[in-house]
């Protein structure tokens, strides 16, 4: 593939409206091991026993949250990206320490609760796999009214809002509606939204899908298959067959048509083996980038942060895409969980990378 207008573009960008990220901030604790087989025997045999310790793991601590992940991504790009969370004092602290060099900490509330992830991040299938444990604090209860007048100040002058990880907040529904609502007042705000994995909390979908979504209050989804898939399940009364149907790569771009034709919303969806735009019937698809993964949780969110900066930049649907998917690719090899540069992903993008073969034969059928 040509990227040369691509690359040509980042290496001298225009600078672009602030983009502003809510609400969530986890503090992330990775566990990496081998495999899930080899976890499950290693954890039973410990029970048996009466407890005990399982050694050979690698572990590591980063800052976390769909928001602060997604803020943390643009701010490497270079984007004066601002976040609002709602944490502690402990949080606060913590996020500080963690969060890298010169990240906007205006409109952290200290306020609430400590919310926090472990990720265990291993092989299951031949697929790196994570699965995370959490305890959302603050994140479960964050409501409009939660914002002060400076948020709300910060928030109509931004060039594009994001809502993300709204399956942990049981205030998230309406949330979106009071908080887009407000910003359909301000044309030049586009509106973003994430919904995150609803599996844990899927009783926000029906409203959030007739409040939000066909309302016409979401200019852009980001969206995986699986995210997709429960919106599907929704739009179509609960069809038990949609979900199955999401376990098919081959069905993820005609499950997304749905969403989009029922909701009328622009889908930018992102999978293991290739994103799409997808708008009604018309799709504008790319492979992605084969690389060897290393971490799994916070793709989506890398994916978000190119994807979040290709709209600022309004770059064709084509160009977004490889963008977002470069920046996860970065991502994902990283051992540490490090979000690449804009000239990282100069570099990654002028080395021409191999693209997923699954991908691409996937597509061939779309």
């Amino acid at each position: 593939m040509d990227y040369a207008r691509l690359i040509s573009l980042l290496e001298n960008p225009p600078t672009v409206p602030y983009p502003v990220i809510l609400p969530d901030f986890f503090v992330d604790h990775f566990v990496i091991l081998p495999t899930y087989d080899g976890l499950l025997k290693a954890l039973d045999s410990l029970a048996k026993q009466g407890g005990g310790n399982l050694t050979g793991t690698e572990q590591f601590i980063r800052r976390g949250g769909n928001c602060v992940n997604t803020t943390s991504a643009l701010h490497a790009l270079d984007v004066e990206a601002r976040m609002i969370v709602t944490t502690d004092e402990y949080g606060a602290s913590l996020l500080e320490a963690l969060a890298p060099l010169g990240l906007n900490m205006n409109h952290v509330h200290k306020d609430g609760r400590l919310s926090a992830t472990v990720s265990i991040e291993t092989e299951f299938h031949g697929r790196r796999i994570n699965i995370m444990i959490s305890d959302s604090g603050s994140a479960a209860a964050f409501g409009f009214e939660d914002f002060t007048e400076d948020d709300l100040e910060l928030i109509r002058k931004s060039g594009l809002l994001a809502l993300v990880n709204l399956n942990h907040n049981h205030k998230g529904a309406d949330l979106a509606h009071d908080l887009f609502e407000m910003v359909k007042e301000t044309p030049n705000t586009i509106r973003f939204m994430d919904i995150g994995d609803p599996s844990s909390n899927p009783e926000f979908i029906a409203p959030l899908v007739k409040n939000v979504l066909q309302e016409g209050l979401v200019d852009i989804l980001g969206a995986n298959e699986n995210e997709i898939g429960w919106l599907a399940w929704e739009l179509t009364g609960k069809d038990e067959r949609l979900r199955h149907r999401v376990s098919n790569p081959k069905e993820w771009i005609k499950v997304a048509k749905l969403v989009s034709q029922e909701t009328g919303v622009k889908i930018d969806l992102h999978t293991q083996h290739f994103s799409a735009v997808v708008s009604h019937d018309d799709v504008i698809s790319s492979p992605s980038f084969h690389v060897e993964s290393k971490v799994v949780c916070g793709a989506g969110d890398a994916w978000n942060a190119g994807d979040i900066y290709g709209h600022l930049l309004d770059l064709p649907p084509l160009d977004r895409i490889i963008l977002a998917n470069a920046v996860a690719a970065l991502y994902i090899s990283s051992p540490t969980a490090t979000h690449p540069s804009r000239q990282e992903t100069i570099s990654f993008l002028r080395s021409n990378p191999a693209l997923s073969g699954d991908g691409k034969k996937l597509l061939m059928h779309q």
